[in-house]
């Protein structure tokens, strides 16, 4: 039996509601960026009629669907908004059971069965570019679906799966997102640091081969780009008010002959656009002139992976990458006078000595914007599959970066304490002020041949501001040991 065959073939356009899941009550990031997945989603079945709730802003779903009446409903999300994303689809179904739901995104891909619930009828494993208007084309026309790869259908209380095959996809060949569906919320897309943002698609996937990374396994393994003047013509069509781009890539600049094209072709378009992305240390350490040109070019926010400050500690990430490396990539972006978020992996094995040493590095290196993250072992992941059998939390709200989902080597409490002190002293006023006085005793002894001392500081303004947003959610952090739903070994089947 084949499911969702219409009745009436030939009607014309569906009605199409792809749907962004609430925020998870547990994240501490105030970033809102742009859905661009759900908008390469529309643009790819345009000539039906598709609108995007964005409920991380608009909430009100039954409204939506009372005013549009669809026959398809969409949702997509990472591991921790699966929860929130199932609770959604439960809603559209009891409010009308006769709309098709789906849910596509990495954590179905990897945990279909999480998925599979009476009111969940489709999956889309994958990048769903090509099988979403293929299955959207086939339920317009009443023609089976099961011939779609990377699938899955319900049919009855059991799911049926059609073959996992690559994502072989030429990504010039793609409409561009439809952004003209979520303009009413462009006012609410904004990085952590209040910028508008907009959001720009140039590759996917990513060579290397990070044991706590998904991305290479959901791309099996491939890096595919975007030709570099298809990626300048979106960008000369971008919102005015957006004044900051993201590069939205797992490693934006692994193909450097293209990284090179790119920059010339931004900068002969002049493109009065702040940039942002991200870059394994050894590109930046093994072609600084290109990180010059892409400054030139209006980079101003490189994301580096520094993960952690012992070799032994990458080597057991898989990075493929040193300290010294690392060292030697973020002096560079200071010396371009570059922001660097420098990402940390905090293991939950850390011991007060181990929060002690990486806050040591921080201030060695004059890191002023860190970023650290605890070490959660994401479905899909080698990680995962080391990890899974000794998870000590197994709501998957908890898999946002911040709870430790592993036993901490730490009482808990104590573990979520030098991990709020670690944000608090890297962000603190007294590092703030310290290093105001030593590049001004820099600029003083210039003279004598001394090198300029130039760090990413952030802004006064800025920092005053982050205390004040930061005050309630240190609060929270300190506390969300009492609240946390520990997983009981005795439950172990």
């Amino acid at each position: 039996m084949l499911l969702f065959l219409w009745d009436s073939q030939g009607e014309g356009k569906l009605n199409i509601l792809l749907i962004k899941p609430p925020l998870n009550r547990h994240l501490f990031s105030p970033a809102v960026g742009e859905p661009l997945e759900l908008e390469y989603l529309a643009s790819a079945v345009g000539e039906h009629d598709v609108e995007i709730l964005d409920m991380r802003i608009d909430k009100n779903l039954v409204d939506k669907l009372e005013k549009f009446h669809p026959r398809f409903v969409g949702i997509t999300g990472y591991t921790c908004d699966v929860n929130s994303s199932l609770n959604v689809l439960k809603e559209v179904k009891k409010f009308d059971r006769n709309i098709i739901t789906a849910i596509g995104g990495h954590h179905a891909t990897f945990m279909p069965s999480d998925c599979e619930a009476p009111f969940v009828d489709v999956m889309f494993f994958g990048m769903s570019d090509l099988s979403f208007k293929e299955y959207i084309d086939a339920l317009e026309a009443g023609e089976e679906t099961y011939s779609i790869k990377n699938m899955a259908f319900r049919n009855g209380n059991e799911y049926k799966f059609t073959e996992r095959v690559d994502f072989n996809i030429d990504l010039d060949s793609l409409p561009l997102p439809a952004r003209h569906l979520t303009r009413h919320y462009w006012k609410h897309y904004r990085d952590q640091m209040r910028n508008r943002t907009a959001h720009v698609m140039t590759s996917r996937g990513c060579p290397y081969r990070c044991t706590f990374c998904a991305c290479w396994k959901l791309m099996r393994g491939k890096y595919v780009t975007r030709n570099p003047a298809s990626v300048v013509d979106e960008m000369v069509l971008l919102p005015e008010d957006a004044k900051l781009v993201y590069f939205a890539d797992d490693n934006s600049l692994h193909s450097i002959q293209r990284a090179w094209r790119l920059s010339e072709l931004i900068q002969a378009k002049k493109i009065d656009k702040k940039l942002a992305m991200y870059a394994r240390v050894d590109t930046v350490v093994d072609h600084p002139d290109l990180i010059e040109s892409l400054k030139a070019a209006g980079l101003e926010y490189l994301t580096l992976g520094i993960e952690a400050i012992k070799d032994e500690d990458l080597n057991v990430l898989n990075k493929k990458t040193s300290v010294e490396k690392n060292n030697e990539a973020i002096r560079i972006l200071q010396r371009l006078g570059i922001a660097n978020s420098a990402h940390f992996i905090v293991n939950p094995d850390y011991t007060v000595r181990d929060f002690d040493q990486l806050f040591k590095y921080i201030c060695d290196m004059d890191l002023f914007q860190p970023v650290f993250t605890v070490l959660t072992p994401l479905p899909g992941t080698e990680l995962y599959q080391d990890c899974c059998d000794r998870l000590a939390i197994k709501n998957y709200d908890c898999f946002d970066y911040v709870h430790s989902v592993l036993p901490t080597k730490l009482d808990r409490r104590e573990f979520y304490k030098q991990f709020v002190n670690i944000y608090a002293k890297s962000y603190s006023y007294r590092r703030y002020f310290g290093s105001v006085l030593k590049e001004v005793g820099s600029a003083l002894n210039l003279s004598k041949g001394a090198e300029c001392y130039r760090v990413d500081r952030l802004s006064l303004l800025r920092m005053i501001l982050i205390h004040i947003v930061a005050f309630p959610l240190k609060l929270k952090l300190r506390n969300m040991h009492r609240s946390e739903p520990l997983f009981d070994p005795c439950d172990r089947k």
